[in-house]
C-alpha cells in the first residue's frame, strides 16, 4: 500500500528539521527500511531544507503558508501542508 503524503511537520529550531510525515491524519512510518521513506531520502530532505531556510525568518515561512504547531519542547514547529495533484 502505498500513501501520499500530505504535510510534514518541520521543526525549525537550531538547524531545521523533518519530524514526522503524514497521510490526512495519519503519521506515516518514516524509520529506515519500515516506512515508504529511508534515513538518506529524509536525510536528502532535511538537508534541502536546511538550506532554504539558512536565511528565513519566521515571518517568511508563515507568508508562506507554513502552519505554527504549539508544542511543549518547541517554539518554532511548523505543518507544511503539500499542495494535492490534479488528476486529469
Amino acid at each position: 500500500m502505498t500513501l501520499q503524503a500530505t504535510s510534514a511537520l518541520v521543526d525549525i529550531t537550531g538547524l531545521a528539521r523533518v519530524c514526522a510525515v503524514f497521510a490526512g491524519d495519519s503519521e506515516i512510518d518514516t524509520a529506515d527500511d519500515t516506512g515508504p521513506f529511508d534515513t538518506e531520502t529524509l536525510g536528502w530532505a532535511d538537508e534541502v531544507l536546511r538550506m532554504a531556510m539558512d536565511n528565513a525568518v519566521p515571518e517568511d515561512i508563515a507568508a508562506s503558508g507554513w502552519e505554527l504547531v504549539p508544542d511543549e519542547r518547541s517554539a518554532a514547529l511548523y505543518r507544511i501542508t503539500f499542495p494535492t495533484t490534479l488528476a486529469d
